[in-house]
């Protein structure tokens, strides 16, 4: 539930490797060339430049702004606790433009990109629904959400193929694998129990005392989700685009 910053922040590199995205390269965006030499540290920088502008946001990249940063909707599969279900919508996350890239790695000969991104600090207000039981005592409630979360890092692996199409080589992206952990958070969720204060109280304590288990139950429909996203974005963006003209020979 924590993040589609990974997502925008390995688009815009994407976006920086491509020469022929757009029919005019704005000053803002670092073309790289195909040298393995160079590639990583030129990405690198490339999404560093740009940070300004992921905060602000690109329209003209269809690249939203990260501070805030908006979530539609959020759900949770099944966890070892019993039958949780629970889900998020209209999720403003603040603190993503404070990311660090930890490491980013562009393989030339494969076109695998490797990184690994780190938000620091990450603060979430949205609508939840919750249907659950901590012990024996069944939750269910609806309103209200607030969440700190705390060093939420995300590694991503986006695998390609080189296609041959009419005498030139396409890239396709066709896999991406996700994983995102977050080292911890603390949420409060306002409804339950009809209001009730003590009981919210005591029950919001209960749930931050299990939060390691509904991280458990979010954290694999998040990647999944993400995988799912950025891989379709990703194809979108080099679709028909040679791969000679993709990346700048040396």
């Amino acid at each position: 539930m924590f993040s589609n910053y990974p997502l925008t922040v390995l688009l815009v590199l994407l976006v920086c490797m491509s020469s022929a995205y757009l029919k005019q390269i704005p000053s803002y965006i670092t073309l790289c060339k195909r040298d393995q030499s160079t590639i990583d540290k030129c990405a690198r920088e490339a999404v560093e430049a740009l940070r300004p502008k992921l905060i602000a946001g690109i329209p003209e990249l269809n690249v939203p702004s990260i501070e805030p940063f908006y979530i539609p909707e959020i759900k949770t599969t099944e966890g070892e606790l019993a039958n949780l279900r629970a889900s998020a919508k209209d999720v403003k996350v603040s603190g993503g433009g404070d990311f660090t890239i930890k490491s980013l790695n562009v393989d030339l000969d494969t076109f695998t990109i490797r990184a690994r991104v780190r938000f620091p600090k990450l603060h979430l207000e949205g609508l939840y629904k919750l249907n659950t039981r901590i012990l024996v005592v069944p939750l269910k409630g609806q309103g209200n959400m607030v969440a700190d979360a705390v060093k939420c890092d995300a590694e991503l692996v986006l695998y390609s193929e080189v296609e041959q199409r009419d005498g030139k080589e396409y890239i396709r992206f066709k896999k991406l694998d996700t994983d995102i952990n977050i080292k911890d958070y603390r949420i409060r969720l306002d409804g339950l129990f009809n209001g009730d204060k003590a009981l919210g109280d005591a029950t919001n304590e209960a749930i931050n005392q299990n939060r390691g288990e509904f991280l458990k139950a979010t954290k694999p429909h998040l990647e999944r989700t993400v995988s799912r996203i950025l891989l379709d974005a990703a194809n979108k963006i080099v679709d028909g685009v040679a791969l000679d003209d993709l990346l700048l020979k040396p």
